[in-house]
């Protein structure tokens, strides 16, 4: 037990930030990855806390606006008006990740904005299957309320696939969500004693690096 402590007190917090970014990186890919289902939270307008399970699908260590992750929604979802969308602007967003094999949770959080209709969007949009668009068809926005059960798939590809040009009606519907990281936190789960550290940005400058107390 005291050798494998000592072995995790030699890991500088540059390689913790490198496994970092080296899980977020491949939990892209890797949809079996742990952290390719992250939790994000908001708030609604009336101050209370929104949580909801995404899918991961971008991550950039290094970007000249500095390191950046992102998901896709409907932009007529709930978290699209509460990340400000309507005004143009951005809002502060979480984002949670948990690695059960390595017990490894990452806390991120910064300023996060939504994109429909432009070129971040418009390239997401052109990387996304068919079978992925055809959620973005679908003809009821995000919790709206409904008189009875229904899929939230277009009538005419409900048991099916639709082809590409077909696809296209999801185009307006379709947004990306990106987060301009300005903290991540990593904790690492062990009996004999937890692993905890932070790093900070502004911009693209990390300007602190830190351990934590567990």
């Amino acid at each position: 037990m005291i050798e494998e402590s000592i072995g995790r007190a030699d890991r500088t917090l540059k390689e913790l930030l490198e496994d970092a970014w080296a899980g977020l990186t491949a939990a892209v890919k890797e949809g079996r990855h742990e952290w390719h289902l992250p939790v994000i939270s908001t708030t609604t307008s009336d101050g209370w806390p929104s949580a909801r399970v995404v899918v991961l699908r971008g991550v950039w260590p290094e970007t000249p606006e500095g390191p950046t992750i992102s998901c896709h929604t409907d932009v007529r979802s709930e978290k699209v008006r509460e990340l400000g969308f309507e005004s143009g602007g951005s809002r502060p967003m979480a984002w949670t990740f948990y690695e059960r094999g390595r017990k490894v949770q990452l806390r991120v959080r910064g300023e996060t904005k939504v994109h429909a209709n432009d070129d971040v969007s418009n390239e997401a949009w052109s990387r996304t299957p068919t079978t992925s668009r055809r959620c973005y068809m679908a003809p009821h926005g995000p919790s709206g309320r409904l008189d009875s059960w229904h899929p939230n798939l277009p009538d005419a590809w409900r048991a099916s696939v639709p082809d590409e040009a077909s696809s296209e009606a999801g185009r307006a519907n379709f947004a990306v969500i990106r987060t301009q990281i300005s903290r991540l936190e990593r904790l690492e789960l062990h009996h004999d004693g937890h692993v905890r550290s932070a790093w900070v940005w502004d911009g693209a400058n990390l300007i602190d690096s830190t351990w934590l107390a567990p």
